[in-house]
């Protein structure tokens, strides 16, 4: 904890309490203005320290507790005392501190060992942009060894062991107040020992609808056997685009892939890459490459366009027999694909 004296004064032998978290006070606040000065000796004495609690917290919040107590020299470290209330933590230090006018004093809150840490590689264009990135991911909880109390706003700094008794600098990352079992995502950004591209394999265009001009009458082609007619324009029709969302790990590890992919309109997203929704228009599905290997994430996609468009959302659909097409394809071009379903990975010749 760093504590900063700003106030234009010298705080000698104060007790320090850091207050962390959100407090709820407008509603209280605004009760206790309502109250005549005269009316507050007839409240109910819980009711009446309840109101006092809560000058007290709201005061606390804005500029910290100082109090005129004597100085004492502390045998050991300070300890910081964590306090749980409802909304929010109290972090009184143990003992006094005195903090002269534009100095700061830092103090530990807590020291972990062996924290659970996952690397996951992610894209989320409205995050990250157009980019694969590495992301570290931990957990404040007991569990992640990141203690039993929510964390203030601050900054996060990764360092690694280089190998050369010393550490190199990785990155350095500001996080807003941290919620017990709240998780702390870091972004490294990309990796360049990992390569990440989209590939379009195959186009198509089909189900046209045709409207006759100056009227609402409309008429599938071949289907009703429409001849087009001078005086009608295509009302509707349907786009097929496959990608390939090709990945090469050359990292001497198994990675652990994470895609988001929007779409708009009305759309149709095929795939046996066990996709789910994360949002109406966003599909995310997951899968894990191999260290020294290159996959193969296939899909397809149908985009209703105009008068074939009823609804503005993605509907999920399994198309085995579409995407077993394209790994004979693939395999006859020298790659490899990958099904998430079975952590599988097939390998192929060289191109």
């Amino acid at each position: 904890m760093r504590v900063t004296n700003n106030s234009g004064e010298d705080y000698e032998g104060a007790q320090v309490r850091l207050v962390v978290g959100t407090i709820n006070l407008v509603e209280k606040i605004a009760q206790l203005a309502k109250i005549p000065m005269s009316d507050v000796a007839k409240l109910e004495s819980a009711e009446r320290e309840q109101l006092r609690d809560v000058v007290a917290s709201a005061a606390m919040s804005r500029g910290g507790f100082a109090g005129g107590l004597p100085a004492t020299a502390a045998p050991k470290p300070k300890d910081i005392i964590k306090e749980g209330l409802s909304e929010y933590f109290i972090y009184t230090i143990e003992g006094t501190e005195t903090i002269p006018d534009g100095w700061s004093k830092r103090m530990r809150s807590f020291e972990a060992a062996d924290v659970p840490l996952k690397i996951q590689y992610r894209y989320r264009e409205r995050e990250y942009g157009n980019q694969l990135v590495r992301m570290y991911l931990m957990t404040n909880n007991k569990d992640g060894k990141l203690g039993t109390t929510p964390l203030p706003d601050g900054v996060v700094r990764v360092f690694r062991d280089n190998g050369r008794d010393g550490l190199s600098y990785l990155v350095e990352q500001a996080i807003k107040y941290m919620p017990i079992g709240d998780k702390i995502e870091l972004n490294l950004g990309a990796d360049p020992e990992v390569v990440f591209e989209l590939v379009k394999l195959r186009t198509a265009r089909d189900n046209f609808w045709l409207q006759t001009g100056g009227t609402t009458t409309y008429k599938q082609v071949g289907r009703d056997e429409v001849r087009v007619e001078d005086n009608a324009t295509v009302a509707g029709w349907d786009d097929h685009a496959a990608y390939a969302q090709r990945i090469r790990n050359y990292t001497p590890r198994e990675i652990d892939v994470e895609i988001r992919r929007t779409f708009e309109g009305h759309a149709l997203f095929r795939s046996k890459l066990e996709p789910t929704l994360y949002d109406f228009q966003t599909v995310q599905f997951s899968s894990r490459v191999r260290p020294g290997q290159r996959g193969e994430l296939l899909y397809e996609v149908l985009q209703h366009q105009g008068y074939n468009a009823k609804q503005n959302n993605v509907t999920l659909e399994m198309a085995d027999a579409l995407v077993d097409e394209w790994d004979r394809e693939l395999k006859g071009l020298g790659t490899q694909s990958i099904a998430p379903d079975t952590q599988r990975v097939s390998s192929t010749r060289a191109q």
